[in-house]
């Protein structure tokens, strides 16, 4: 299998909008041309099936029942759309939570003149006291809670399932966002206990930009609806969210082919022997770095944080300008600025090799 990325750079961040195999992007195209050659048929009679067979292949990947969504930030703005929320209520997240969950959620509770609440706690802080600052950030104002299974600055795997059980003892439904889970983290939706669950599938799954995963516990299906209410809607959940009027979903269409060609590269044992290959990555660039290793031991399998020097990075705009170095010296790996210090976050993925690390380690040694 061949993937279409440019042999030139050394790609370090592949999980940050996905790398799609040449053999899915040719079964997209098929669709695509399909579509151009019978529009009507296409998006009448064939596209529908076809998209209600990516839904079903997505659901069995991850063994539970999904819809279909472009997107993490799009499942989270429909449950914010969706849930009731007055002036004085909270919604609560963490300070490692994904830039764009926290805008949304800033955005719902901005409209009605509600509190966005949030908790801290270190990279380096241990399942008991992640739960434990959820748990004290709870109020009687709290009326949903935000959590990343996989935190995308700092690369943590969370406990999910223990936050959540906190948060049912005191009736607070709980939203995950999953965005870096599908192919990347044994996790099933519906084992959590947890209301909503939401994973890209173009991160780590090999679809074609744009598709999510998104898992809505029964109880809620009749509440939370799509933003796009379109032709599908009468037939109700799940195939309200197959149809938001007419564009193209053939990245949907895509999921089967995805999700076929990431088993023939070896499965969840090519996602063990990738990270593997990342633990040695991670030591090559700690060491150009000067620093002892990643942060944390609850480290996710693909993605690690590793410190660099006091004063690299001044602050988040810093951070930024420094990828763009690294960028210009043909290394794609990012840089964050979080908690005070500075980090490069290494993520690998099968096409990943030593030499990738290399490039990357030599970059840091040469400063800025």
């Amino acid at each position: 299998m061949s993937f279409l990325l440019d042999p030139a750079a050394h790609h370090l961040n592949p999980g940050a909008f996905g790398i799609v195999p040449v053999e899915v992007r040719a079964a997209q195209a098929r669709f695509r041309q399909a579509s151009d050659a019978n529009p009507l048929r296409f998006h009448r009679v064939d596209g529908p099936e076809l998209v209600a067979a990516g839904r079903e292949a997505a659901s069995r990947f991850l063994g539970s029942e999904v819809v279909l969504v472009r997107n993490a930030t799009e499942a989270a703005a429909t449950v914010l759309a969706s849930l009731p929320l007055a002036e004085g209520d909270e919604l609560l997240l963490s300070t490692h939570a994904y830039g764009s969950l926290a805008i949304a959620a800033q955005a719902r509770a901005d409209r009605v003149g509600a509190k966005l609440a949030t908790v801290s706690f270190p990279a380096d802080a241990t399942d008991a006291e992640v739960v434990a600052a959820f748990t004290a950030g709870i109020t009687d104002r709290t009326r949903l809670l935000l959590i990343d299974a996989i935190t995308s600055p700092t690369a943590l795997v969370l406990p999910v399932a223990e936050v959540a059980a906190a948060a049912r003892e005191r009736g607070v439904p709980v939203f995950v966002d999953a965005a870096h889970v599908p192919g990347h983290l044994r996790q099933r939706p519906d084992a959590l206990g947890v209301d909503f669950w939401v994973g890209n599938l173009h991160k780590w799954a090999y679809v074609p930009r744009s598709a999510a995963a998104f898992h809505i516990a029964p109880r809620w299906r009749e509440v939370v609806l799509p933003l796009v209410p379109s032709w599908d809607h009468p037939r109700g959940y799940p195939r309200w969210f197959d149809n938001a009027g007419t564009a193209d979903y053939t990245a949907w269409m895509a999921i089967p082919a995805a999700i076929d060609h990431w088993n023939a590269l070896g499965g969840w044992e090519a996602v063990d022997a990738v990270a593997a290959r990342l633990d040695e990555g991670v030591r090559v660039v700690a060491e150009a770095a000067g620093q002892p290793g990643q942060v944390s031991p609850r480290h996710c399998p693909l993605m690690r944080l590793v410190r660099l020097p006091e004063g690299l990075v001044g602050d988040v705009a810093d951070a930024e300008r420094y990828t763009d170095e690294l960028s210009a010296l043909g290394v794609e790996a990012v840089i964050v600025h979080w908690g005070g210090r500075a980090h490069v976050r290494v993520a690998a993925a099968a096409p990943t090799t030593a030499a990738d690390f290399a490039a990357l380690a030599d970059a840091l040694t040469r400063g800025r």
